[in-house]
């Protein structure tokens, strides 16, 4: 009994185990490798192909699962009644081989390998095949690989596929580099039609007149006798009259092509005829605007020296329109070798020397009709250099200094900025071009080293060391070139080349004397020669004629002290 009721019990028990477990899912996560890896072999040991691709006679034996499950194409092809359904094999028309066994690769493995050479193929063929992964890696590839040997190939290829983006990508390559791709076979190889949308719309680029006449005219000429037809409908397509009037001679001007046929000799014409208008307009500015500037355009100085050793108060005004001195309210200090600089509509004198060299500074109020002090500099200098940058006054280095300070008249204070990165010896000047500062100097080993300091950064670097024959020199800027004058030569600087390079020398042989610029001007003036005779006349230099003149044969006495450039009217009375 008791066995029986052991037996009965277990059993029992066992039912209820049972009867508590779960179902359970297991997923191998190497299966789809697995399963890829097992097709893989199939292919490669040739076992159980039941389909072949044709391509140019060229057979390519497949399994017809793997194809329709990669391509919606060939599923399409399979589940329709098709002759290739049937013979088991499918002719490919118009396909590269390598695109395709490349594709087939991808179809087995996962992986698409694309090169320069394979990658217009394989997106034809994916795009023919409507594989959609490998289609999108085509187009990011030829995005990021556009050159001018293959942009317009790729355009055309993006048209034909509806690539939207990638024709978009291309389209803008071909502007941006339209003036390296004038020339290039592709572009001589365009339709009539293609060429003219492509010039049509190209104009919005530097230089766009010149680039798009060369385009027009290279693809003329690459088959003149069948498109010298189409040369007056390019020719209207482009504004000739915004032409560069240098490009217009040069190259327009005297072309056969266009003098001969009887349209677009009537578009050089009217270029011309707007040319020669805008010139007239620009001389008549010009001419006006040098009126206005020099009729209030005035030169102050602020004292200077008579014996080299003590320093003088005296101001004077010199009016360059009417060649007139007009003396001012004198200082509070005497000083020469002192620097003056005009900024919101003040004027300020600063350090120089008089038994000593000089901290202070002033300030001319027009209100009162007098020199105020302002707060003295850090370091006592004297000849040294001064500018103005964003409404600061920089004083740089000056005779064995190389300190820097800038002046705020907000808070009437200096601070100090880097030094200079030399020791400097005679003299130092200073003058502001595209947002830097540039500083001349004369060092203590005798070379005269040109230096720049962006004041954003509050960095010096030094530039191309100056050839000199004079001891010291004025400095001046315009339209990104620096001017330096010396007694016995001058030189001027394109800051972009960093070269030095010789102008005309001053008609007389001064010292001490003061150079401002004004107009496209440098006038000289002041100074006295080796003997200690006073230079009286005023020197004035055309930038654009290269040429020194004498404006004024008795201009003032003046000799080692700061002068100022003064624009509009400033009342001085």
């Amino acid at each position: 009994m008791y066995r029986d009721y052991l037996s009965k019990s277990m059993a029992a028990k066992t039912v209820n185990q049972v009867q508590c477990l779960c179902p359970k899912k297991c997923k191998n996560l190497d299966y789809g490798k697995t399963y890829l890896d097992g097709l893989t072999k199939m292919r490669i040991n040739q076992k159980l192909f039941d389909f072949s691709l044709d391509v140019d006679g060229e057979l390519i034996y497949v399994h017809k699962l793997a194809l329709a499950i990669a391509s919606d194409y060939f599923a399409a092809m399979f589940e329709a009644d098709m002759k290739e359904r049937k013979e088991r094999t499918a002719k490919l028309q118009d396909v590269d081989v390598v695109a395709i066994k490349a594709l087939v690769d991808y179809i087995y493995t996962g992986i698409i390998t694309l090169t320069a050479g394979n990658v217009e193929a394989v997106l034809s063929a994916s795009d023919l095949f409507q594989i959609v992964w490998v289609k999108e890696q085509c187009i990011q590839f030829l995005k990021s690989n556009l050159n001018g040997e293959n942009c317009f190939r790729v355009r055309k290829l993006a048209d034909m596929h509806s690539c939207k983006d990638l024709q978009c990508v291309s389209h803008k390559y071909i502007l941006d580099n339209f003036d390296d791709l004038i020339a290039e076979q592709h572009l001589l190889l365009l339709s009539f039609d293609e060429i003219k949308e492509l010039i049509k719309v190209g104009q919005h680029l530097v230089k766009p007149e010149d680039i798009a006449y060369k385009a027009a005219i290279n693809w003329v000429k690459y088959d003149l006798e069948k498109r010298k037809v189409h040369l007056a409908a390019l020719m209207s397509q482009i504004r000739l009259p915004l032409v560069s009037p240098k490009f217009l001679r040069d190259h327009i001007v005297g072309e056969p092509l266009l003098t001969e046929d009887e349209k677009c000799n009537k578009f050089l014409i009217e270029a011309l005829a707007y040319q020669l208008t805008k010139v007239t307009q620009l001389h008549e500015k010009c001419q006006a605007e040098t009126k206005h500037r020099n009729e209030n355009l005035h030169v102050l100085f602020g004292g200077g020296t008579m014996d080299l050793v003590t320093g003088i108060k005296e101001c004077k005004m010199y009016d360059i329109s009417k060649k007139c001195l007009v003396s001012i309210s004198c200082m509070n200090e005497n000083r020469f070798c002192n620097s003056l600089v005009s900024v919101h509509n003040g004027v300020y004198s600063v350090g120089g020397f008089n038994r000593g060299a000089l901290n202070t500074a002033e300030c001319y109020d027009s209100v009162c009709k007098r020199w105020i002090y302002v707060a003295p500099m850090n370091n006592t200098r004297h000849g040294f250099g001064i500018c103005t940058y964003n409404d600061l006054i920089y004083v740089v280095g000056g005779y064995c200094t190389s300190t820097v300070e800038s002046y705020h008249s907000a808070t009437n204070k200096w601070y100090l900025c880097k030094n200079i990165p030399v020791t400097v010896g005679l003299f130092n000047r200073a003058t502001v071009e595209e947002n830097s500062i540039y500083s001349l100097t004369r060092e203590t080993n005798g070379k005269n080293a040109l230096f720049r300091f962006d004041p954003r950064d509050d960095k010096w670097c030094i530039l191309n060391v100056m050839p000199a024959r004079s001891a010291q020199y004025e400095l001046v800027s315009s339209d990104r070139a620096l001017f330096a004058i010396g007694k016995n030569d001058c030189k001027r600087l394109d800051i972009r080349a960093n070269k030095w390079e010789p102008m005309p020398q001053m008609l007389s042989n001064r010292i001490g004397f003061s150079a401002v610029i004004a107009a496209k001007n440098i006038y000289v003036l002041g100074g006295e020669e080796l003997n200690s005779q006073f230079v009286t006349s005023v020197e004035r230099f055309n930038i654009n004629n290269n040429e020194w003149t004498i404006i004024d044969p008795n201009g003032m006495q003046n000799c080692r002290g700061g002068a100022a450039v003064l624009s509009g009217d400033f009342d001085f009375s």
